[in-house]
């Protein structure tokens, strides 16, 4: 009987162990511009390499994104605002039940003028 007891607990516990475990990731960041102020507003994607699949999101009021639970694999983030050249982040790692924190940086962009 005591080996009983013992058992379940055990595959209960077991169990438990299992439950816990993830097989996603996230990637999460600021924007600034080159003064170190913060950028919000800026469209943020994440193409997953192997699948293509994109996720989008935009910075927060404080320069802030984030791409929670997404499928593991290799990223390409692209980051876009106004008035500033586009900056792009290549082999962005997401592994399991871990947060890639990514500080992108903008740099300003060149005005363009179309003359008719």
């Amino acid at each position: 009987m005591k080996r009983i007891v013992l058992g379940l607990m055990f595959a209960l516990f077991l169990a438990t162990l299992a439950g816990a475990q993830t097989f996603r990731g996230a990637i999460s960041g600021s924007v600034t511009d080159p003064s170190g102020g913060v950028v919000p507003g800026a469209k943020v994607k994440a193409t997953d390499v192997a699948t293509g699949i994109d996720h989008n999101t935009v910075t927060t009021s404080d320069g802030q994104f984030a791409f929670q639970d997404i499928p593991l694999g290799t990223y390409k983030v692209t980051v876009t605002a106004a008035g500033f050249a586009t900056a792009t982040a290549d082999h962005v790692p997401v592994t399991a039940g871990n947060i890639y924190t990514l500080p992108v940086k903008l740099s300003i962009g060149k005005e363009a003028t179309t003359v008719e």
